[in-house]
């Protein structure tokens, strides 16, 4: 038999997961009737131009790191990373984003044009393998140097689970779809500058990049499936 508080707590989950999924399936968005409830949800996305795509009140491929950081109102940490390829690249993690009543992390890819690694290495702390092809460098002490760099991509992650039906329900059906295996494929969709990842045992990953960068982007996917399946294979 359940324990009064085991009831109870049982009781809030299913209420939570039914609030959330409801909410989120409720909101009404710019291609329905005309009528926009709700800002600065995850499918409200504007091609503003082959180089800008406006997300979460954010001009990817325009906006800086310093504008991002009024908007997105969160806790951030910055990095960069050393790549086997001898490329860097540049990232913001901020760690709790609430909009619209949905909770996230996002991930900002920074322009990491003319960056002095000499430089960024004296000012980085204690650098930490993340795989076998990436180096990562936190980098907070230069937090407000580099403020100013534009952002090339962002990857926004639902803290709650959300149910591939309902994504494909707003997002209509993806053009071309990559699969990895059983539990994981990625949903790409060239005409809005998105990549949705789909996990049955992880969470769902959503990626936006001006139209101008997509072909980088579906490449970076080819490259992870392939790289996780030569991995898988060994």
């Amino acid at each position: 038999m359940f324990k009064p508080a085991t009831l109870i707590v049982v009781l809030i989950l299913f209420i939570s997961g039914y609030w959330f999924y409801s909410f989120y399936n409720s909101m009404v968005t710019p291609q329905g009737d005309g009528t926009v409830r709700v800002k600065n949800l995850p499918w409200q996305i504007t091609v503003v131009d082959e180089h800008t795509l406006h997300v979460f009140d954010l001009d990817v491929g325009k906006t800086t790191l310093g504008e991002a950081v009024k908007i997105l109102k969160s806790e951030y940490n910055l990095a960069w990373f050393e790549n086997q390829d001898d490329s860097i690249s540049l990232e913001a993690y901020f760690i709790r984003v609430s909009m619209s009543g949905l909770r996230a992390k996002v991930l900002l890819a920074l322009d990491s044009d003319g960056l002095d690694i000499d430089y960024l290495k004296k000012n980085s702390g204690k650098p930490e393998i993340q795989t076998s092809r990436t180096i990562k460098y936190p980098l907070d002490d230069l937090a407000q140097e580099l403020d100013n760099r534009v952002i090339h991509s962002l990857t926004y992650i639902p803290k709650a689970n959300v149910d591939a039906e309902l994504l494909k329900n707003r997002f209509g059906q993806a053009e071309e779809t990559i699969k990895l295996d059983e539990n994981t494929e990625f949903w790409l969709y060239p005409q809005k500058g998105l990549v949705i990842q789909i996990s049955k045992k992880g969470k769902e990953v959503l990626q936006y990049v001006p139209l101008a960068g997509f072909e980088r982007l579906r490449k970076s996917v080819q490259d992870t499936v392939e790289h996780e399946k030569k991995q898988q294979a060994d």
